[in-house]
This record gives structure tokens, sequence and C-alpha cells, in this order.
């Protein structure tokens, strides 16, 4: 349970970045996005500190040789410690995922018990977290993040995850609505070779599964068996033909057919991250969720006909051309597409192509992107 040792005296104006993890290998796109925000809000406080909510020192000294950009020289506080977080009247808080709120709910009432004035805060909000767990405790404490609408800043990371909150009616005292940028490390790839893309090697068909196991929104089962299916139909020699790979989270191999294994690559550091995405031919990538990921809008920027999933508003096919979206997460919708896409990439193996930018996408970079926003200074 969050707690902090709350001082009513005033110190320096200090933001608090409330994170999930602040380990180099667990920077997944939502965390590098989150960063982003923090780089942009920080310069408007005279101190910036980090929360962990579920590392400890130990794994983030361990993890970070090349530390995070802005992390790197920051006070940070790992809460697995099981010590209340030092607040004092002038801390302000950047919550980035839902259990973070805890922390700026004990200070909001400790404010209360001092007799000084409510203060909001920010939340980076960037998936509709209340259905990341089923009906239960976790379900209504993620909703409750969303109940001091009236003190809540939201920065909302896409239209779609924006309209879903309106939709579960979800009002916030200032709302911005952000339109997500590429990831800097991809972006500079991209403009060194001004989106062109050359053509893929002619060898073996590489199809890149975005495989993360225990994480329900990404379907890893019905990935793994609609994979397969595919390899299944297809005769013993036309296997070898294909080389499918699976990055994301680890995992042990997987027998999809005889002669057919996904081999996992784990989560990849991002410069070998890429040169995958400009060699591989297909992608699968899925998400039950309103927040359109990054993965299949990366593969499909770089050239792969992608099988991912729909959900609610969100229809991925209309942020694309090389997107194939299946409108409910069934073996039977994603199949054909599956093969279509294969198809699509034979044809596409010796074209050298440009890269497009998904319509779901920025075309400014994060600084310019947060800028765009002109964000309200919450000043303690």
């Amino acid at each position: 349970m969050a707690s902090v040792a709350f001082a009513p005296s005033p110190g320096q104006s200090r933001l608090n970045v409330i994170l999930p993890g602040l380990a180099e290998d667990a920077a997944f796109g939502g965390m590098t996005s989150a960063l982003e925000l923090a780089r942009h809000l920080a310069p408007g406080y005279e101190a910036c500190r980090f929360v962990s909510l579920y590392d400890d020192a130990a794994r983030f000294r361990q993890n970070n040789a090349s530390p995070h950009r802005l992390i790197g020289a920051a006070e940070c506080f790992f809460a697995s410690s099981g010590r209340p977080l030092p607040c004092h009247s002038r801390d302000v808080f950047l919550v980035t995922y839902w259990t973070g709120f805890a922390f700026w709910e004990a200070a909001h009432n400790a404010r209360l018990r001092h007799a000084l004035p409510s203060l909001p805060f920010y939340y980076f909000i960037q998936d509709y977290e209340p259905s990341f767990s089923p009906f239960g405790q976790k379900h209504a404490l993620a909703l409750k993040s969303y109940a001091y609408g009236e003190l809540t800043h939201a920065v909302v990371n896409s239209g779609w995850l924006a309209e879903h909150l309106k939709k579960h009616g979800h009002a916030f005292a200032r709302e911005y609505v952000l339109t997500p940028s590429l990831n800097r490390d991809i972006a500079g790839w991209l403009q060194k070779t001004d989106f062109r893309l050359p053509p893929k090697d002619d060898g073996r068909t590489v199809i890149l599964f975005y495989g993360r196991p225990g994480l329900a929104r990404n379907c890893f089962e019905l990935g793994i068996e609609t994979l397969s299916r595919f390899f299944s139909g297809l005769p013993p020699s036309g296997r070898r033909r294909f080389l499918p790979l699976s990055v994301g989270l680890p995992h042990g191999d997987v027998a999809l057919a005889d002669g057919a294994v996904l081999k996992s690559l784990g989560r990849l550091p991002i410069h070998e991250y890429i040169a995958l995405l400009a060699k591989a031919h297909v992608g699968l990538s899925l998400m039950i969720s309103p927040h359109p990921s990054y993965p299949p809008l990366e593969m499909a920027l770089f050239g792969m006909p992608t099988v991912t999933t729909d959900y609610g508003s969100k229809k991925m096919r209309e942020a694309h051309p090389l997107l194939l979206s299946a409108p409910w997460p069934e073996v039977g919708e994603l199949l054909p597409l599956l093969r279509e896409s294969v198809a699509r990439a034979q044809k596409l193996k010796p074209v050298a192509q440009k890269a497009v930018l998904p319509n779901v996408l920025s075309k400014l970079d994060w600084p310019e992107n947060f800028a765009s926003l002109n964000i309200a200074p919450i000043m303690p």
C-alpha cells in the first residue's frame, strides 16, 4: 500500500514521476513515452524525482549500464523498500500507471489533514487500465484512479483512447489528447534513409510475432494457435521456407508444426529491433484494448503486411494500408488475414518501398509533440 511521510513546510518545487519500473530492460513503448512526457514537464520544476513501483534499487543498478535519458542523474525512490515516500507541500505528481495513483491520493489526503488546498496531478493515460484486470479489487481501484476528475490533468495517448474514456463517462479538469510520436531511435533510422526501405531478402520469409505471454491483452495463446494452424496447412517442404520469430517477452521455443518452431528473441535492444523490422516480411501483433499499440504500427511502417486486431472504435485497418485487422480475436478471423499477409509479402520482397507513417502517429518528434499540447503547469 502506498504511503507518504508528509511535511507541510515547503521545499523545492518537485515533479514526482511515478513509473512501474525504472530498469532499462523493462522499457517498453509505454514507459519510454512516459519518460518523454517527464522530460517535457521537468524543466518547469526545481527538482525531479522518479518513483519506481515494482523495481528495487539493486535491479535498477544492475540493468542500467547505460541509464535512461533523464533518469540518470535524478533522485530515485523505490516503493519496494516499504518506506513511506517523503513529500512536502510543493510536490507535484505525474502518474503513468494506475497503481501509482495511490501515492498522489496519499499526498492529497495528507494535504487536507494539514488544511492545505488540493493540488491537481498529471495523469498520463496510455490505455484503459481498469480492463487489465477482471471484475474485482484491482479493477475497482483502477477505476478509482479516474475518480478525482476535477483534480486530474489528463494527457491521453491517442484519440481512440480518449473516445473510449468519454464513452465510459470519465471527464477531467483538463484533457490533452496526444497523437503518439515514433520512438526516437526508429525515427532517426528512417530519417537517415529518407524513409526508403530496401528490398527485403528473398530467402526464408520472416514472420515476426509480438509475443508477450502472461499479458491477456496481447493474446499470446491466440497468436500461437493462429501460427500453428497456418503452418499445419502447409506441406513440410513449404514450412521450411519460413522463419517464425517472437519478440516482446522471453518464452521457450514453441513447436508450431513438424519442421516449424517459433524462436523467442525476447525484448531486443532498440537497434537490434530496428534491424529485425528492416528484414522481416510479415507481422502478427495482437492487442485487445482501445489504445493502438506501437508494434503493429512499427511493423507496417517498415513495409510488413501485418495482422492485428480491432477493438471498439479502434479500426486499425484505417491506420495504414499494410495493416489487416480482425474485428474479433478468433482464429477463424485471423488465419485468412495471415495467409493474405504472407501472399502480399511475397510480392513485396523484391520491391523497394517508401515507409508510410501510420495516420495515428504524429509527424512531430516527442518534444515538439508535447509542446504543441500547451500543457498548463501545475504550480504548488
